[in-house]
């Protein structure tokens, strides 16, 4: 019972103090002669019951004492009649044990209570009427009973609220799921699109500038061929991204992706987490393509994170070695990872996917003089970008 076990815990134990007062004057069982006896064991029989809150098997089972005692005073000849609302405190309590938040076997022990009462009024230990005691006890086992009862149904309905919480995290769990997949096979479809409009647009290309000269209503062909193309090409990209688009309320519209133009920024701003960054660059640099751009840009970017994660305080190196054919990007730093495991993350495999997409690869290397990543991309490949 929650009001037991609540602020009005002090205001039941009061009512049920005075209707076991009330009801043992009605019945004549506060005479001068024992007066102070009776009103003791008034008190015992009601005032355990602010303890409820804490341990309502321990107030039941000093109930089991306490109301015979009153039936049946010691040091006292005559008996008390009893009243039906002096059995309130114990069939509270009882009720309260039968519901308490306990294993069953434990709230079974409250059945010691009427189980004692019965056998006691049996075996003649006192002189009230066995029969009275023993319907008071059978009473006692059925308000224990309705709140065992109750605690099953409680447990029952937290029960399902928790499989109710499961449920919707599973459901959402695999609505996301769902759109994953939704998106990795939209992003197939719009490679295969790309692909195939590149391949067509550069074929006819091809053709038009082979025919320019010498058929130039061939040639004139061939680029509309191309327009069309590009035309559907850019269509089904539009709908597609649409899909794949996130919150647009999140995201800053037109913003241009970073490259090497901004490696000052992406420097100062690792400077600013704490790590020393140096770049060094040889050779002559030449202009990339939009996506190699973006591509080497966020390859030294995750790197430099790498370093600010787990080796901070470090000083990080990155070169830039333009060669004829290809282009080496390195990122070291002087931290001491020879004891780390090196795990793939997120980091490394996004890192790893964007060399490749250019046909490039990726090397990490951990020792006792740091960590060092190693992307080298074919710049003869890479003057276009790929399909």
């Amino acid at each position: 019972m929650d009001v037991l076990r609540g602020r009005w815990l002090l205001g039941v134990t009061a009512a049920v103090l005075a209707l076991f007062a009330l009801s043992a004057w009605s019945e004549g069982d506060l005479a001068d002669d024992q007066l102070y006896l009776n009103a003791a064991l008034i008190l015992v029989n009601t005032v355990p019951l602010l303890l409820l809150g804490r341990n309502t098997l321990v107030v039941v089972l000093l109930f089991a004492i306490a109301y015979p005692l009153w039936l049946d005073p010691p040091l006292v000849e005559d008996v008390n009649s009893g009243h039906v609302l002096q059995s309130v405190p114990t069939l509270v309590a009882m009720y309260a044990t039968g519901s308490w938040d306990r294993p069953l076997w434990l709230r079974a022990c409250a059945l010691i209570t009427p189980a004692w009462m019965m056998g006691a009024a049996v075996a003649g230990y006192w002189d009230t009427s066995a029969g009275d005691l023993s319907f008071v006890a059978l009473v006692f086992v059925i308000a224990w009973g309705l709140g065992a009862v109750a605690a099953g149904r409680r447990t029952y309905a937290d029960e399902l609220e928790r499989k109710t919480v499961e449920l919707e995290i599973a459901r959402h769990a695999l609505a996301d799921q769902a759109v994953a997949q939704e998106r990795s096979r939209i992003a197939r479809e719009l490679h295969d699109v790309v692909a195939h409009a590149m391949s067509v647009i550069t074929v006819q290309a091809g053709v038009g500038g082979h025919l320019m000269a010498t058929r130039p209503n061939r040639a004139a062909e061939a680029l509309g061929i191309i327009e069309r193309t590009g035309r559907d090409a850019l269509e089904e990209l539009r709908r597609m991204l649409v899909v794949l688009r996130p919150d647009e309320r999140a995201e800053s519209r037109g913003a241009p992706q970073p490259g090497l133009a901004d490696l000052p920024a992406l420097i100062q701003t690792a400077r600013s987490a704490g790590v020393e960054v140096q770049i060094q660059r040889n050779g002559a640099a030449r202009a990339l393509a939009p996506g190699l751009d973006l591509a080497v840009y966020r390859v030294i970017q995750e790197s430099l994170t790498n370093v600010a994660k787990h080796a901070p305080g470090a000083t990080a190196c990155v070169r830039l070695r333009f060669e004829a054919v290809r282009l080496v990007v390195e990122v070291s730093d002087d931290g001491d990872t020879a004891s780390d495991e090196v795990v793939p993350g997120q980091g490394l495999r996004g890192m790893a996917e964007r060399v490749a997409l250019y046909d490039g690869r990726l090397d990490t290397v951990a020792g006792n003089d740091g960590f060092r990543v190693t992307a080298v991309f074919p710049l003869a490949a890479a003057q276009q970008e790929p399909a």
